[in-house]
């Protein structure tokens, strides 16, 4: 019993500890850079201009879509949810990201909206993965016309923006697929006819698109207050292929690290390292505090009785 449980703590702690070391040394990294351009962080910080906390709304503006873009994915899934509770559950089960691994983040959600369906739940999980990933990809696009990134990195990213695509050209199709795995688990009834048309998958395409300029905005309005500026469409590319990479990361906490690393790399593309380093930094601080408010404002808004009464 005792070899068993050793075994079993193995694989848990050499995730843990990869999680710590990706996380540590990507920061580092950004450390670096800020170290190298030689800026002083604190004077830079404290002599900032007003308009840094215009950053503020727009994350919050995205942290305020993100429950408006699921209540359309669980739409063409098949179940209208109303804005009061897609807010209430999105935001009190979204906490749960910071948690490495992502399966607290889909059992809460699952648990929480339970009475919509399991099924139905999971299901707009492989949606918004489908969704994000399309939705990073063509935003990245915007990166295309920078000299420091490769040919082959380019048509290999144009590649993933058409294929991506495939889900507006046949809806239907995509969500059979989407559930054959399901299916194929023999658990809930898949053969229910298919819900998700090609313009609740557009009108969700759009909402992202949306997001990423909200982010694009946000970083935009920091550079500003800390006396620099970047092209608002090389700010939206760089980010959302850094998002991208930290929702590929599923060990590490809502992608701490990879994010700021990957985000820092396709910063120094188009401006200086150690500005960057305050930018990505900023960003996940102001990102971890609307989140944090917007938990608490869920929490009041999903309460027990108001939840019954839907």
């Amino acid at each position: 019993m005792g070899s068993q449980t050793q075994s079993t703590n193995v694989p848990t702690i050499v995730g843990k500890a990869l999680t710590v070391i990706v996380v540590l040394l990507s920061f580092w990294f950004v450390w670096q850079q800020i170290q190298a351009s030689e800026i002083d962080v604190l004077d830079t910080l404290f002599n900032s201009e007003p308009i840094i906390f215009l950053s503020v709304l727009c994350i919050f503006g995205v942290v305020a879509l993100s429950p408006i873009i699921w209540k359309f994915l669980m739409l063409g899934c098949g179940t209208d949810i109303s804005y009061r509770m897609c807010f209430a559950i999105w935001w009190t089960t979204n906490i749960a990201k910071y948690v490495p691994g992502k399966v607290s983040l889909i059992a809460g959600r699952v648990y929480v909206a339970r009475r919509y369906g399991k099924g139905v739940v999971l299901e707009s999980f492989v949606w918004e993965l489908i969704i994000s990933i399309s939705s990073a990809v063509l935003a990245g696009l915007f990166l295309l016309d920078l000299e420091g990134i490769s040919f082959a990195a380019k048509g290999f990213l144009l590649s993933i923006a058409i294929a991506s695509l495939f889900p507006i050209i046949s809806p239907k199709l995509t969500q059979k697929v989407v559930r054959k795995p399901f299916a194929m688990l023999g658990r809930g009834e898949w053969h229910a006819e298919t819900t998700m048309t090609r313009r609740i998958y557009s009108i969700t395409l759009i909402l992202m698109m949306l997001s990423w300029l909200l982010w694009g905005l946000a970083h935009k309005f920091i550079l500003l207050g800390l006396g620099v500026d970047a092209s608002l469409l090389h700010l939206i590319g760089a980010f959302s292929l850094a998002w991208l990479a930290g929702f590929s990361a599923f060990f590490l906490p809502a992608g701490l690290g990879a994010r700021e690393g990957v985000f820092t790399v396709n910063l120094t593309f188009f401006i200086g390292g150690g500005v960057a380093g305050i930018l990505v930094v900023l960003s996940r601080v102001i990102n971890i505090f609307t989140e944090t408010v917007t938990f608490g404002i869920g929490t009041l808004m999903f309460s027990k009785k108001g939840f019954e009464e839907e």
